[in-house]
């Protein structure tokens, strides 16, 4: 039988074994070693998506301030999601560069984005001997890279996600590190880290930092003060002298030391500055209350979200928050500040004539409060309507809206606005006078529009249900809250613009209701350049901008000029023109005036003289007759509103009554001193423009305002001359004007119980219209005597006028003449009266058909 164990194979010898368990373990160590390899260059490669780009390095996340300059080249303001100016290397102080790289890196000129030296100490000393003094391993590449990826938010987060999110952060951190050193010298990742440090107090960036902790530029920081800055840089909180100044010179004396020990400084230096206090006198947060044409940079900043919502000439849209624009505008910082002094000059004083006007303005009911003031002829509803515009602002209070979610629960639940309760007040009101009351005011809303009938319906179940007596009763515990005296901060003319006071919030709203207010623009007549604009007297405690388009008031006789250049354009007519000051009526049906009825204006004094006078000599006076006249002999008023609207004047919400020129119209100070330039430029309409250009953030100009610039000859020279001469006669006969050597002309405007005052000059260099009175139509002074614009508003422009004459800096020039024609084809020799004082301008508006509904404006819903 044959041994079949003979054909089997021999087993494996020990070698053998150990050579194939060697041969499974070498494959499995390179299947593992493999797929390591893929994970961890998978892990990067994800990760390098996730990095910022190149752009978004250079200007990260797109957060640059856009900055706004005046014509002579001064940083007027900001707009800004973070306040954030993007300097170059060579603008920052070197004495920062030395307190950063001494203190935060002291071999960044050698490593290329990863320090392995202090990797090392942080994992011996920091790590493993739990020395915390020993500091950290981040080189500056690594902390701008910290700045530009940013930490997630970990807070709550199942401790193995949180500390994966920390890991793959580190590494984004030292592959943008890696990626800014191959992208960027040293010296431009130093102005990157400086430019993108948040220093708190809204100072974003060294720029922002150097401004606000100490009214500095980067480049004129001392050697303590960059020392300071520098130390914020690990902990901006601990450090901050604002906050803690032991620490803050505690945290400066160790970068001095640091300074000291890299030879930047001297033994003898460190120990003199390391004493030094750190002077903040000068520390500022600023906010855009601050600085000069606070208006007119609210004003432009809507104007500039506006225009670059919209594709430029390169096709791209830009954000005036983000993108870094140089805006340049036509404003003269000089001329600005002048204007803005001549305004708080008068007013200032002007001021207390009106608290005198109104001795008891802050007490209910009284007849000396505007408030409650009711002469003949003023109705009831008139006052309640008053009370009603009050009670909106006072509604509008930050102290009344969080006593309403305290203290009225049943408007909360019933959802009745505040809109609601004032008209329910009205009613309520209403009644009382009148057992119709309600019908007769929701009636009234009907017909305007102003309520619904679902809304109408919704007020009469209110009116006399419990739900009703309950949102009173909370209501009234709500006033009574706002009449307690507290102390508070409200406007003052002084150095600070405020003063601490203890006063009731509801006397706060009264009280700054009762300051006059202003619109003063300066126009350049040859280009239409915007020189200067002061929208009001203060930015902080009153927002509104009374300068521009939308700010209408009633412009009174200073409209009188524009309709006698077109009478003086249309038939011919001289400054010697005769006409006649007599009762004139323009009768129903009469041309193509549309009246409903005879209209037949008064003179302000209510009387007419009969006499023969020049043309000159009416508008000296400013005969309401005869301008009534010049119109009645234009047959309409369309001729007249054309006119205007080639002046650049919106006449869309003009009336075609003939009252319009009297000055019916409510027109706002940019149109008027737009208007106003022909007269000083030879019969130009210019449209005025205060954007020069507008520049990216590489220096392109994106804007140009002149392309937007338009002029027009609606007038003519001779027309122009007249009229130029008539309204310098204007201001001849007026007198004030003593010591003001400049060439000049202009006119006056009062309107209805003198709610507005008016001043509209020029010179050949300049035209300045001013508007001077309050918010609320119905405070106001009683009298021409403090009321007229020769009282308001023309002192401005005298003031402004001997500024710019005494501050040559401005390149104001007070000997410049107006245009001539070459040959005059008119008579303006006509026994002229130069020299002679006609008293003062009789510009108050008696318009007939206006009555005292119109001085309050009824926008309290």
């Amino acid at each position: 039988m044959e041994n079949t164990n003979n054909n089997r194979p021999a087993p494996p010898t020990v070698r053998e074994q150990l050579a194939n368990t060697h041969k499974v373990y070498t494959r499995r160590m390179w299947y593992i070693y493999g797929v390591g390899l893929v994970a961890i260059l998978g892990f990067f490669l994800l990760l390098s998506f996730q990095l910022p780009s190149f752009e978004q390095l250079e200007n990260p996340r797109s957060r640059v301030a856009s900055e706004v300059y005046s014509a002579d080249g001064e940083l007027m303001g900001k707009y800004y999601i973070e306040n954030r100016s993007p300097l170059p290397y060579d603008s920052i102080s070197p004495y920062l560069v030395q307190a950063l790289v001494s203190t935060e890196d002291e071999r960044f000129y050698t490593h290329s984005g990863i320090d392995p030296w202090a990797l090392g100490r942080v994992a011996v000393k920091t790590i493993l001997l739990s020395d915390r003094s020993a500091g950290g391993g981040s080189t500056i590449s690594q902390q701008l890279a910290k700045l530009l990826v940013g930490r997630p938010n970990t807070k709550g987060r199942w401790f193995p996600v949180r500390y994966w999110l920390l890991l793959t952060t580190k590494f984004k951190e030292w592959l943008t590190a890696v990626k800014l050193e191959r992208s960027y010298t040293k010296e431009e990742i130093i102005a990157l880290y400086f430019n993108e440090f948040d220093f708190l107090y809204g100072a974003c960036g060294i720029k922002s930092a150097a401004d606000v902790y100490f009214g500095k530029l980067p480049k004129d920081l001392s050697i303590s003060e960059a020392a300071m800055l520098v130390r914020l840089l690990q902990n901006p909180s601990l450090h901050n002298p604002r906050r803690n100044m032991q620490a803050a010179m505690k945290g400066r004396e160790q970068v001095l030391f640091n300074m000291k020990e890299a030879k930047h400084i001297s033994e003898a230096q460190y120990h003199e500055l390391r004493v030094q206090p750190i002077d903040i006198s000068k520390f500022k947060v600023k906010d855009h209350n601050e600085g000069i044409a606070t208006h007119f940079r609210e004003y432009l900043r809507e104007h500039l979200v506006e225009i670059l919502s919209k594709p430029m000439a390169n096709g791209k849209k830009y954000d005036v928050y983000r993108d870094g624009l140089k805006i340049y505008t036509t404003i003269d910082a000089k001329m600005q500040r002048l204007a803005e002094k001549a305004a708080w000059a008068h007013l200032s004083e002007h001021q207390t004539k009106m608290f005198k006007e109104w001795p008891e303005w802050n007490k209910e009911g009284s007849s000396k409060s505007p408030w409650f003031y009711q002469p003949k002829g003023v109705r009831d509803d008139q006052i309640d309507l008053r009370v009603r515009t009050l009670e909106r602002l006072i509604m509008e209070s930050d102290r009344y809206k969080s006593l309403r979610e305290e203290l009225m629960p049943t408007a909360e639940q019933l959802q009745i606005r505040d809109t609601d309760i004032l008209r329910l007040r009205a009613i309520d009101r209403a009644l009382k006078r009148s057992p119709r009351g309600t019908d007769s005011l929701l009636a009234a809303w009907f017909r305007t529009g102003e309520v619904s009938n679902e809304v109408g319906d919704k007020y009469r179940r209110l009116i006399g249900s419990s739900d009703w007596s309950n949102i009173k009763k909370e209501y009234d515990l709500v006033m009574d809250e706002m009449r307690k005296p507290v102390k508070m901060k409200v406007f003052a003319y002084n150095s600070k613009q405020e003063k601490d006071t203890t006063m009731s919030p509801i006397d706060s709203v009264r009280y700054h209701r009762m300051f006059l207010q202003t619109g003063s623009i300066a126009i350049d007549p040859i280009n239409g350049w915007v020189r200067s604009w002061v929208g009001g007297i203060d930015h902080k405690y009153f927002k509104y901008d009374h300068v521009n388009r939308r700010a209408r008031r009633q412009v009174g006789s200073s409209i009188k000029p524009f309709l006698y250049a077109l009478a003086v354009s249309q038939r011919n007519y001289s400054s010697c023109q005769t006409v006649y000051d007599q009762q004139v009526t323009i009768h129903k049906g009469e041309g193509r005036f549309n009246l409903d009825r005879d209209w037949t204006p008064k003179n302000a004094g209510g009387g007419y003289s009969g006499a023969s006078i020049t043309l000159t000599q009416a508008l000296v006076k400013s005969l309401n007759s005869v301008s009534a006249g010049l119109m009645r002999d234009m047959g309409n008023t369309q001729d007249f509103r054309n006119f205007l609207a080639g002046a650049g004047i919106d006449t869309v919400g003009i009336t075609q009554s003939p009252t319009i020129c009297l000055g019916s119209a409510d027109l706002s100070v940019f149109e008027m001193a737009g208007g106003y330039s022909m007269f000083a430029n030879g019969g130009y309409s210019i449209t005025p423009i205060f954007i020069d250009r507008i520049e990216d953030k590489n220096g392109n100009v994106i804007y140009e305002g002149t392309t937007y610039q338009e002029q027009e000859d609606i007038l003519g020279e001779q027309n122009a001359f007249v009229m130029n001469e008539m309204l310098q006669d204007v201001q001849r006969s007026a007198g004030g004007f003593g010591g003001i050597k400049s060439k000049h002309g202009g006119k006056t405007g009062t309107t209805n119980f003198q709610a507005d005052g008016w001043y509209i000059g020029f010179t050949p260099t300049l035209v300045i219209g001013t508007w001077v009175g309050c918010d609320d139509r119905f405070i106001r002074f009683r009298g021409l005597g403090n009321g007229a614009g020769a009282k308001m508003a023309r002192p401005i422009y005298q003031n402004y006028l001997r500024y710019l004459e005494a501050n040559p800096e401005t390149g104001y020039d007070p000997n410049a003449v107006f245009p001539r024609p070459l040959k005059l084809e008119r008579e303006q020799e006509c026994g002229k009266f130069k020299g002679m004082n006609f008293g003062e301008d009789d510009d108050s508006v008696p318009l007939n058909n206006i009555t005292d509904d119109n001085m309050i404006i009824n926008d309290w819903d």
